[in-house]
């Protein structure tokens, strides 16, 4: 029986139809039993069912972050490696363009390829509710207006109450994202730790702290915030309201053609 492959496209991305059209014609070309999703919600439960070789995402960063959040969050969802055709502007996490994606399917059909595992972060508020993602998770202020006022500690050692927009709190896949953006460092692929960055804090002693992947880390919001996840709004975070985030125990996988340099990809994706 041929193997399968998923593909599911960020439809809102210009000429993304005809990328797919183009990719579903070339993973058949190379063997391959090739299906199209609508949204990860129905490819990740028919992957549970007919787990496919990989999962190809048309898209951004972002694409591939929502792709994530669906197995991450998902019921039943099982953990497929997954090859990104980048049409975005960044693509930290795209393997391949589309005319690059013909010799991929190849490789991908002789194994000559190998496995890169990110770690995942997850966050549970103290009323119950509990999310995971790859990148990070932002607690924002309210209103456009408004200076929020969060308190942070780390195992319960208090490291202070940040005044500004909010902080991200990411992994060490996410550092590349919006922890970057907010002044937060690099941090080299062999290293899993939990970044804390404040965003325009109003105190320049306020600084990005990374902490051990085991930590716990604990926010209280001291004025109504928002929280999201990989970019995805989950829930309004009521004053007082207070959360948790630590390592998950589950994993994304991406498809590696070749050792990448993090370092050099930051100079030419943000040069």
């Amino acid at each position: 029986m041929n193997e399968k492959l998923y593909f599911y496209a960020n439809m809102t991305k210009p000429n993304a139809s005809d990328v797919l059209l183009k990719a579903l014609d070339a993973g058949e070309q190379a063997g391959f039993e090739c299906y199209a999703f609508e949204t990860g919600a129905e490819m990740y439960a028919r992957s549970a069912e007919e787990p496919p070789k990989c999962i190809v995402t048309i898209g951004g960063d972002g694409t591939i972050l929502r792709t994530a959040a669906h197995q991450l969050n998902g019921k039943n969802a099982v953990s497929v490696p997954i090859l990104g055709i980048d049409l975005g502007k960044v693509g930290f996490y795209n393997e391949v363009g589309i005319d690059d994606f013909p010799p991929a399917l190849q490789r991908l059909k002789n194994d000559d390829f190998y496995i890169e595992t990110k770690t995942t972060l997850n966050c549970t508020i103290h009323t119950g509710e509990s999310f995971t993602c790859l990148n990070d998770f932002l607690v924002f202020k309210n209103s456009f207006s408004s200076v929020t006022h969060i308190e942070e500690s780390i195992d319960g050692v208090d490291i202070g109450t940040v005044r500004g927009d909010g902080i991200v709190i990411s992994s060490a896949a996410g550092s590349t994202g919006y922890s970057i953006s907010a002044g937060g460092p690099v941090v080299a692929p062999n290293l899993d730790v939990i970044l804390l960055t404040p965003i325009c804090p109003h105190s320049l002693t306020s600084r990005p702290i990374v902490a051990s992947f085991d930590s716990i880390i604990k926010v209280k919001v001291l004025s109504e915030c928002f929280l999201s996840g990989d970019g995805i709004q989950l829930m309004t975070l009521p004053t007082g309201m207070e959360l948790s985030v630590t390592r998950s125990p589950q994993k994304v996988q991406f498809i590696r053609l070749g050792e990448r340099n993090v370092f050099a990809l930051i100079r030419e994706k943000l040069a």
